[in-house]
């Protein structure tokens, strides 16, 4: 019973969690196709020179999908495809931003590098942590194989 409490407990915090994460992202897509020196004074801010108006709004189109398939998996959480699909997207954001600040050397160390950071590695471990309560039995192919063979 505890077990119970504590599994739907961590679930609910960590739905609002991600939800939180994907609206905070359609902000920050925003900003990315209206003003594409965003990304210049507050990412990469070593080399800006590189920063066009299409990168500018590449990088608000992939925010974008980001945001909507974070705020899917808040609605959804336990559906385990789109749970790993947005461990995956922590996963690129965390690797994207770590490269630009130590292998390409575009940004500084700044709050506007490190916040997405500190963001994703913290949703990473708080989704590594919900995925050991995440019910195997909840994916979307054993709920259609159930309906088929209820159908028959």
């Amino acid at each position: 019973m505890e077990v119970a409490h504590s599994k739907s407990k961590l679930f609910y915090y960590l739905r609002v969690w991600i939800g939180f994460v994907g609206l905070m992202a359609f902000g920050n897509a925003v900003q990315c196709f209206v003003d594409d020196s965003f990304i210049k004074s507050r990412l990469y801010t070593r080399e800006p020179s590189q920063v066009t108006g299409l990168v500018a709004r590449l990088f608000g189109v992939w925010t974008l999908l980001a945001g909507v398939l974070r705020l899917y998996c808040a609605i959804d959480i336990y559906n385990k495809s789109v749970y790993n699909l947005t461990f995956v997207s922590f996963i690129l954001a965390f690797g994207h931003f770590l490269s630009e600040l130590c292998i390409y050397h575009t940004a500084h160390v700044s709050f506007g590098v490190m916040s997405p950071i500190v963001v994703s590695g913290f949703s990473m471990l708080a989704m590594l942590i919900g995925y050991r309560y995440l019910n195997p039995k909840t994916s979307f192919e054993d709920v259609s194989t159930k309906f088929k063979t209820k159908r028959s």
